[in-house]
């Protein structure tokens, strides 16, 4: 039976995630571009003695990825040379965070570790996650069985909607927003799906060590975020992202069998797709029965305490995202360097890493110096 025929039966009461079993002392985080060959990838599958023949139970998370054949664009570019010809949406919130400090994470490795914050804000993800679904293995062989994980994630979100979820977390997503060619990664927080009123709102977690809400600086960074992920679902909803797009930036062969082990999850879950051909099908077919996501927010969560400080609305600005994207694919694309943050912003300066060597914030500080020498 193929995905769009599959019986909207109930969903189980709880869902299995399969995992690389070799990633599972790796922290819960983005896509490593650097990281390089095949492991397992994150899956899942229900187990559950109450599920109907027919219906879609497997959400399955990516946390690695690879790096592709070479490309036909200029390798000096950002994008070939920090990443592997696309982005994630967490490189461009970092940007409009500082583009220069993004620029000294990407060319002075190893200065920065992994803070305790961090940890703590990735165990929170994590746990939320388990809270809809467990964790398996699967195996993956091939850069096709690692995009095939993802957009088995998709789908299963559509499906648990269609069969009477409200809920979906950890739901990757993928595009190339306003036509500029460039393809963009991410991964939503959390999908809540309305069916009485056919609506969808997208919602972010964000961890805070005090009880308190972000700076203005920190909530643009946000919003942008969150933005740019409603973009790209709401493209996939109204059709405009196509196969040959995916398949030329990820440089994926879409009639490539899926792997044995995949296969096999797949026939579990009564699905007929054999290659990504077909599985991109039925995902674009059921992205286009939705609707497109009505509203997206934040909620900002205290660490120690696990509350929530506080749920944040946010206003989807289409032009806007629009002029910033356009902005920050000029440095990833080799049109422009990387640029510090201005005088006015210069107090997020105070907690970065590269501080020390940073030379936007030495010329700056000369300018300031001439500026008032003049006075």
């Amino acid at each position: 039976m193929s995905l769009v025929e599959i019986e909207c039966g109930s969903l189980p009461k709880r869902l299995k995630k399969v995992r690389n079993a070799s990633d599972a002392n790796h922290s819960h985080n983005a896509c490593n571009p650097r990281s390089q060959g095949y492991s397992s990838e994150s899956l899942l599958n229900s187990q559950s003695s109450n599920t109907k023949p027919g219906s879609l139970d497997c959400f399955i998370t990516c946390d690695n990825s690879y790096n592709p054949e070479e490309s036909v664009n200029d390798k000096n570019w950002p994008l070939y040379q920090f990443r592997p010809g696309y982005l994630w949406v967490s490189d461009l919130t970092r940007q409009h965070w500082c583009e220069q400090q993004l620029h000294y994470s990407l060319t002075v490795p190893g200065l920065v570790e992994e803070k305790p914050v961090m940890t703590q804000g990735t165990n929170l993800h994590l746990e939320r996650e388990l809270a809809v679904h467990d964790i398996v293995d699967v195996k993956v062989t091939s850069n096709e069985d690692i995009w095939t994980i993802k957009v088995l994630n998709m789908i299963n979100a559509i499906a648990g909607f269609m069969n009477g979820g409200s809920i979906a977390r950890e739901v990757p997503i993928f595009g190339a927003p306003f036509e500029k060619d460039v393809f963009i990664v991410g991964l939503i927080d959390e999908l809540r799906f309305d069916p009485k009123e056919f609506s969808i709102e997208l919602w972010e977690l964000k961890t805070r060590m005090r009880k308190s809400l972000p700076s203005k600086a920190q909530c643009s960074q946000h919003q942008l975020q969150i933005m740019l992920y409603k973009k790209m679902f709401d493209d996939m909803v109204k059709g405009l992202l196509k196969k040959d797009t995916i398949a030329k930036h990820l440089c994926l062969d879409f009639q490539k069998e899926f792997g044995e082990d995949i296969q096999s999850h797949a026939s579990r879950l009564f699905l007929s797709s054999t290659n990504l051909e077909e599985l991109m099908e039925d995902l674009f077919t059921r992205m286009q029965c939705l609707t497109c996501i009505q509203s997206i927010g934040v909620e900002y969560v205290h660490q120690d305490t696990k509350e929530t400080i506080g749920m944040k609305r946010e206003v989807y600005n289409e032009t806007e995202l629009q002029r910033l994207y356009n902005h920050y694919l000029g440095f990833w694309c080799g049109d422009r360097k990387a640029v510090g943050v201005e005088i006015e912003d210069a107090w997020k300066c105070q907690s970065c890493d590269y501080a020390d060597i940073c030379e936007w914030r030495r010329l700056k500080a000369e300018e300031c110096v001439q500026k008032n020498s003049k006075t």
